[in-house]
């Protein structure tokens, strides 16, 4: 994480050892635990859910908001797997890295790459929202293959901004004997113009984009609400006699999904906006080393909140969306219903086989007895009383 390596930067000049506070190291391994697994888990089902739907059943494409969920789901593993797991690793190892120059670059390259590429995916996604909201009758006529194409540009961009890690961190000896994976900025500024920068794209820049498209978003369906009733099958028609030609539609779902992404972009602002705070007060103010909260609990937990957007973002798909959670209940339930008939046939099986050898052990005693009788020798008996008389 950006907090504790420029922590250790900063004190590497005055110190040769790391001041580390156990117990406050034990919470921190907990809590990256407890993410790590809620965030691998949830993902997982999500992705396990689209898959489901894409594959399994009646086989349906992803339309353009699951594609989205999709590559969100992606990211806020990627960001479990990629930071969350390296840096609990590197709290268990006593808080110095353990992997060597290559595997260095590799995580510093990989621990930013989820957090920005869930950024600018919910960027595309808001993008493609406006255009369906705000202009319907363009949307109609753009096909999926460039809603494929703005999610790989998100990718290519969140790529591109992860690359400056590579060349920033190294791995090298910061005392006699002591190796980590360091950070090296130009002075006077270099660590400020970094931080800085990794605000403006991580944070500021992505939150005007989305704060305009979904206020925009929500003026439209403002509008459309004030002047629109409700149809047969729920969609939402507006009835304006000036109009009468053109007549768009705001589905329920549409608002419906709006709602879902506001919610999902809320969480991600509130959990990453203290962590870039901390960050640009830390570079810019020269005591802020000194200060007590930047050495307390509260600077390590608001530095671990970045995280927690990743392992909340699933759950709150799945709320949602009902058609989700029914895919995976019908799926549960066939996988119950299968084993207990797979466990049932077994027992019936069973049962079949031992009256099977029951009746050919009967058989076989009946025979043997019956093959004992046939050879054992008769004993001379008196001769009948017929033939005595014939012989007198």
């Amino acid at each position: 994480m950006l907090s504790r390596n420029k922590q250790i930067m900063e004190e590497s000049s005055t110190i040769t050892e790391d001041p580390r506070d156990e117990y406050l190291a034990i919470w921190e391994m907990v809590v990256l635990l407890v993410i790590l697994v809620i965030t691998v888990i949830g993902n997982f089902l999500v992705l396990f859910a689209l898959y489901l739907r894409r594959y399994c059943g009646r086989r349906r494409k992803l339309t353009r908001m699951y594609f989205f969920m999709m590559h969100l789901s992606i990211a806020d593993l990627m960001t479990g797997v990629l930071n969350v797991l390296p840096q609990l690793m590197w709290d268990i190892t006593g808080g110095r890295f353990q992997g060597g120059a290559m595997l260095c670059k590799l995580v510093k390259f990989g621990q930013p790459l989820g957090h920005y590429a869930s950024t600018y995916v919910l960027i595309a996604g808001a993008i493609d929202r406006y255009h369906a909201i705000c202009y319907p009758f363009n949307y109609c006529r753009t096909t999926h293959r460039q809603a494929r194409l703005m999610v790989y540009i998100a990718w290519g961009i969140s790529s591109a901004l992860c690359l400056p890690q590579i060349f920033i961190f190294s791995y090298q000896e910061i005392s006699p004997g002591i190796w980590d994976c360091w950070a090296d900025f130009i002075p006077p500024h270099g660590q400020r113009t970094y931080v800085t920068w990794y605000s403006i794209t991580v944070l500021m820049l992505p939150f005007s984009v989305l704060v305009y498209t979904y206020v925009s978003i929500c003026r439209e369906i403002w509008k459309n609400t004030e002047i629109t009733v409700f149809g047969h099958r729920g969609e939402v028609k507006r009835m304006d006699s000036r109009e009468n030609n053109r007549e768009p539609v705001i589905s329920r779902a549409r608002i419906k999904t709006v709602k879902q992404m506001i919610t999902v972009v809320s969480l991600h602002v509130i959990t990453s906006a203290p962590f870039v705070g901390c960050q640009l007060w830390a570079a810019w103010d020269p005591d802020a080393l000194k200060t007590p909260f930047y050495q307390g609990p509260a600077f390590t937990i608001l530095s671990l909140l970045s995280s927690l957007t990743s392992c909340v973002n699933p759950w709150i798909y799945m709320g949602f969306n009902r058609e989700l959670r029914s895919t995976l209940k019908n799926y549960m339930k066939k996988l119950i219903f299968s084993r207990s008939m797979t466990f049932d046939g077994d027992l019936s099986h069973q049962s079949t086989n031992s009256s099977t050898r029951s009746t050919i052990i009967g058989t076989m005693v009946r025979l043997a007895s019956s093959m004992y009788r046939n050879k054992t020798p008769r004993t001379p008996g008196p001769e009948p009383l017929t033939n005595l008389q014939e012989s007198l």
